[in-house]
C-alpha cells in the first residue's frame, strides 16, 4: 500500500476545513440527496461526501456504507485531493498503490473508486464526492461530468454554510453594537440632555444672554444626537426582528389627538399649525397596534410635514376607513418631492426637500423606521406629491371592530 503525499498547502487546507465547523455534525438531507443521486447516476452501491481531516477521512454523507470515518493513510480520497481533476481507479487490485489496501482486501472491498475533489473558491481541496463499487468498473463521459457537477453542488452547500456562519457572526456583532450604543452612548447622552434642559429652563438659576445662547446650541445638538442614537437602535432592532411590539386595541382618533398634542410645540417652532379631520365616529377607527410605535410613525410624518413645508402652512391630518383598513394621511402644501427624489424617500440616511426650507435637522432614518413599523402591523405606507401644491404621506393598518373581531387581511 502506498499512502498519499501530504498536500503542499496542508495547513491552509485544514484551516479552511475547520472554519466550516462541519466535522462530526449530524447528517443533512441536502448532502444525502446528492450522494444518493451520485450513486444512481454512476451505478454504484456506495457514494460518499468525504472530508479529509488531519488523521482521518470523515463522511458528511455515507450512502450505502455504515462507517462514518476511516484512517487518512488508507483513504482513496487522500490521493484524490492532490489534483483538481476527477480521480478514477477502475480496478484497485491492479494498482500498486491500492492492491493491498485494507479497504480493498476487506470491508468495504473497494474495487472501483471515482472521486471528484471538493474545491472551495479559495482553491482548497477539502475532500471529495466519491462513488465506490465492489467490482471493477468504468464511467462514461456523461457519468464523469455528472459526478463533477454534483461535486460542485456539494461545494455550494459548503459555501452556503460559510455564509450562514458569517451572518450569525454579524448578527452577534449587531447585538453587541446595540448593547454598546445603548449603554455607552445613550445613557450619558440622556444625562447631558437632562442637565442642559435644567439649565435652559433656569431651574438652577439665571444665566446671562451669552450663556443662554451657548446652552441653547448645546441643548439642540444634544437633542439631535440623542435622536440619532435612538433611531439607530430602533432600526437595528427592526432589521434583526428583535423589536417586540406591545399590541393592544387602540382608538386611532385618540392616538392622533395625543400625537398632535405631543408635536404642537414642534409645529409652532416651524411656524405651522395642525388640523385633524375625521371621516366618521371615533369608534369606527380601531386597530390592533403598539401605541408608542404608532405615535412614533405619526410624529415622523407630522414633523417632516412641518419641517419641509412653508411658513404659516396648515398641516392636515385625515383619517378614514378603506376596504377594511384604517387610513391615516398627513398633508402639507410645501415645495413637495421632485420625481428624481421619490425613490430615495424610504431609504436609510436619506433626506429630500428644498434646501433652506428644512427648518430643523433630522437623522434621515425616520421614514425608513416608520415603514418597518407599519409593515410589522401588517400595513402599508406610501406618499403622493404634487410639487408646490401638496404632499401627502399615508399609512394603512387593518381595522378591527370595537369588540375585537378581525376584518379582511389584505388591501383590496
Amino acid at each position: 500500500m502506498i499512502s498519499a503525499n501530504i498536500p503542499s498547502d496542508e495547513e491552509e487546507r485544514l484551516r479552511a476545513l475547520f472554519t466550516l465547523d462541519i466535522l462530526d455534525t449530524l447528517e443533512e438531507q441536502a448532502y444525502d440527496d446528492l450522494t444518493k443521486l451520485a450513486a444512481e447516476i454512476c451505478g454504484t452501491p456506495i457514494a460518499l461526501v468525504s472530508l479529509v481531516d488531519r488523521d482521518r477521512q470523515w463522511f458528511k454523507s455515507h450512502h450505502g456504507l455504515d462507517a462514518r470515518e476511516t484512517p487518512r493513510e488508507v483513504a482513496f480520497c487522500s490521493h484524490a485531493i492532490l489534483s483538481d481533476e476527477l480521480f478514477v481507479i477502475e480496478d484497485s487490485s491492479k494498482d500498486e498503490r491500492f492492491f493491498d489496501n485494507p479497504l480493498v482486501t476487506s470491508e468495504p472491498y473497494v474495487k472501483f473508486y471515482a472521486g471528484a475533489p471538493l474545491i472551495l473558491n479559495n482553491s482548497k481541496k477539502l475532500g471529495t464526492l466519491c462513488v465506490i463499487a465492489h467490482e471493477p468498473n468504468t464511467l462514461s463521459h456523461v457519468q464523469k461530468e455528472s459526478l463533477k457537477a454534483l461535486a460542485r453542488q456539494v461545494v455550494s452547500q459548503l459555501e452556503l454554510r460559510l455564509k450562514i456562519k458569517d451572518l450569525k457572526m454579524l448578527d452577534h456583532l449587531k447585538d453587541e453594537f446595540i448593547a454598546m450604543v445603548s449603554h455607552e452612548l445613550r445613557t450619558p447622552l440622556t444625562a447631558i440632555y437632562g442637565s442642559l434642559s435644567l439649565l435652559l429652563n433656569k431651574t438652577v438659576g439665571q444665566l446671562n444672554d451669552d450663556q443662554n445662547r451657548m446652552i441653547d446650541v448645546s441643548y439642540r445638538n444634544a437633542d439631535r444626537l440623542l435622536s440619532l442614537v435612538n433611531d439607530i437602535l430602533d432600526l437595528a432592532k427592526l432589521e434583526s426582528g428583535k423589536m417586540d411590539l406591545q399590541m393592544e386595541e387602540l382608538n386611532v382618533v385618540a392616538l392622533l389627538e395625543k400625537s398632535i398634542e405631543l408635536n404642537e410645540q414642534y409645529c409652532i417652532s416651524c411656524e405651522t399649525i395642525i388640523e385633524l379631520h375625521c371621516d366618521g365616529s371615533s369608534d369606527d377607527f380601531v386597530v390592533n397596534g403598539d401605541e408608542q410605535r404608532l405615535l412614533q410613525v405619526v410624529s415622523n410624518l407630522v414633523s417632516n410635514a412641518a419641517k419641509f413645508t412653508f411658513k404659516n402652512d396648515v398641516i392636515e391630518i385625515y383619517i378614514n376607513n378603506e376596504n377594511g383598513y384604517v387610513v391615516v394621511s398627513v398633508t402639507d402644501h410645501g415645495a413637495g418631492i421632485r420625481e428624481d427624489q421619490k425613490e430615495l424617500l424610504f431609504k436609510k440616511f436619506q433626506q429630500v426637500g428644498v434646501k433652506g426650507n428644512n427648518k430643523l435637522p433630522g437623522t434621515g432614518l425616520g421614514l425608513n423606521i416608520s415603514k418597518k413599523i407599519i409593515e410589522q402591523h401588517n400595513g402599508t405606507i406610501g406618499f403622493d406629491s404634487v410639487p408646490n401644491v401638496k404632499t401627502t404621506f399615508y399609512f394603512k393598518i387593518p381595522s378591527i371592530k370595537s369588540h375585537g373581531a378581525s376584518t379582511q387581511d389584505n388591501i383590496a
